[in-house]
């Protein structure tokens, strides 16, 4: 064991002596050669010369790493480090007879160095140009210095130059050439504008420089505020906001011009008022919660800044919105005048809330106290046409106040009301000798207004065919359409209604202003064909009574005859209806 561990130790020492050996023989004997190539040969200050070392070369196959460095005038004060770069410039800023000389190197530090001579006479550059802007940006109001004091020229001194500004950039030089390298200059309207500097030196030689600067109307300085009262506003209330407080901390005796932007939503820039003198302003929030509102104040100089303030304007209690209808507007001296307010309204109130009273001749006395029932009747003692008064009051104590005419006549058959308010139903009645018939004409769904024209229809009730006004029904006192309780009178029943009075008397009577407030209106009638004809000229009533055929039987009142005439016609005639009670 000990026999072979010698022998590996003794082999290990063979291999490292060949590699020393091989190390030896490749150790580079020689330096490289220096040689470089100038372009041009000759020149001024102002030529930038080009120095070209790719004709030197190593002596040496492992010489694969060169470095060089330059004495740009050969006073053995080596100007650059080394480098691996073959191409390099240089220019002379003063003339004179120049021996630029080049060291190249290897990496064991051999090396070899070159020179070439090259003339280099007075040359001529234009200056170069430099200011600083302080400060960059700022408004009309700000003196802006400009300092040119950095400026050079390679042949001239500072002193010798001279300098001329246009400060907007528009090709127009606003002062003229003065060796002065300092100066200010304020702007008189705002604007981005590039000021230019034109440098001059004395072999009238130029250049410029162009920056830009923004000009603007703010002025961060001055200090906009408003309060506003109430300090708790409601919609309903007109809102002072004040901006008497806001003022310029550089300048006591600055003075404003205001004006105000109630912003509708995050984009709104548009202002609302124009500048105004008057710092208070007053205003009406639309909209509750919270409101942005901007303040802009302008000075003298017109420079501006703004401020924005948010406006809690809560809810607010609005007036209640009067409404009420009569069950019928016509009567007489025996009518209790149904009066129902159930229709009014409150934004804030529930309708048990509120509170109504009645004036119903309206004669500016009120004939009834606040009260939570919002229905009334009332009798009148004389004929003659009157207009009701109703004013609605809610828990905050703001009214509303509306009004319908009634109309009373001298007559005395008792009347009534058919009123079914789930079903919007409301037609007055008249009771005429034993008979209970309505005082208006027939106004449901299934009618035919004459010339189309619900107008028509609001004032002289509904046409409709026999089929339809009978709902589909043949037999006599069919209900139809009539509302629960009353049925489509039968030919004997009106009959009967004539014969109460003579027959020549009894159109009269029953004509709206007769003695019976029976109300009979000229309705005309609608054709088979679907024509609207004869207004104020005919009357006609179907009856349920039914005729031969695809007839039935009508009561017809024509407005040049005094008597009535029954008659059988086609059942799709459009003809009015009333209502007979059960």
């Amino acid at each position: 064991m000990k026999l072979a561990h010698n022998r590996y130790f003794l082999l290990l020492f063979l291999v490292i002596a060949s590699l020393t050996q091989c190390k030896d023989d490749e150790t580079i004997k020689t330096p490289p050669v220096a040689s470089f190539k100038l372009t041009p040969t000759s020149g001024l200050t102002t030529t930038v010369f080009s120095f070209d070392v790719s004709a030197s070369k190593a002596t040496n196959t492992g010489d694969t790493i060169l470095f060089i460095r330059w004495d740009w005038d050969n006073d053995n004060i080596w100007d650059t480090g080394f480098s691996r770069s073959k191409f390099f410039t240089h220019r002379y800023y003063k003339p004179g007879d120049y021996s630029p000389r080049m060291e190249i190197r290897n990496e064991t530090g051999q090396s070899d160095t070159t020179l070439l001579t090259v003339q280099v006479g007075r040359g001529y550059s234009a200056p170069l140009p430099s200011f600083t802007l302080l400060p960059g940006s700022g408004n009309l109001r700000t003196e802006f210095v400009f300092n040119a004091q950095n400026t050079r020229d390679d042949e001239d001194s500072l002193n010798t130059l001279k300098f001329r500004w246009d400060w907007e950039g528009d090709g127009i030089f606003d002062t003229d050439y003065s060796e002065q390298t300092l100066i200010s200059h304020l702007y008189s309207s705002s604007s981005i504008y590039n000021p230019v500097l034109e440098v001059i030196d004395p072999k009238g030689l130029t250049a410029t420089l162009r920056k830009t600067i923004t000009v603007s109307t703010s002025n961060l300085r001055l200090i906009p505020q408003y309060s506003w009262s109430p300090a708790k506003p409601t919609t309903s209330d007109t809102v002072l906001l004040d901006a008497s407080a806001s003022y310029d901390p550089d300048n006591v005796g600055n003075t404003f011009t205001y004006r105000w932007n109630f912003m509708v939503n995050a984009k709104d820039v548009e202002f609302d008022t124009e500048y105004m003198t008057n710092p208070i302003f007053g205003h009406q929030f639309q909209t509750e919660g919270d409101n942005s509102v901007v303040l802009e104040i302008r000075d003298q100089w017109g420079l501006i800044n703004q401020v924005k303030s948010t406006i809690y304007v809560g809810h607010s209690n609005l007036k209640p919105t009067a409404s009420f209808f009569i069950g019928y507007e016509y009567g007489n001296l025996t009518t209790s005048f149904y009066l129902d307010a159930d229709a009014s309204t409150d934004r804030e109130d529930m309708a048990a809330q509120l509170k109504v009273r009645w004036d119903f001749e309206s004669d500016g006395i009120w004939d009834t106290e606040y009260n939570k029932e919002r229905t009334a009747t009332h009798k009148y003692s004389g004929a003659g046409s009157y207009h009701v008064r109703m004013q609605i009051l809610d828990s905050g104590g703001l009214t509303d106040t509306t009004g319908h005419n009634v109309y009373v006549s001298s007559g005395t058959n008792e009347t009534g009301l058919i009123l079914d308010k789930a079903k919007s139903i409301s037609y007055g009645s008249v009771k005429i000798g034993s008979q209970w018939w309505m005082s208006e004409n027939l106004n449901e769904p299934g009618k035919v207004c004459y010339s189309n024209l619900i107008s028509n229809c609001n004032l002289y009730g509904g046409l409709y065919t026999w089929t339809i006004v009978m709902n589909g029904v043949t037999t006599e006192k069919a209900k139809g359409l009539c509302p629960t309780g009353w049925h489509v009178p039968t030919v004997t029943e009106w009959q009967t209604l004539m014969d109460y009075y003579t027959v020549d008397t009894a159109k009269n009577h029953l004509l709206v202003g007769g003695d019976s407030d029976f109300r009979m209106f000229f309705a005309g009638q609608r054709s088979t064909a679907g024509r609207s004809e004869m207004m104020n000229l005919v009357a006609n009533f179907w009856t349920s009574t039914k005729s031969s055929g695809d007839n039935a039987w009508a009561f017809s009142f024509q407005k040049d005859q005094n008597n009535y005439f029954k008659i059988n016609l086609g059942q799709a005639y459009g003809f009015s209806v009333r209502c007979i009670k059960d």
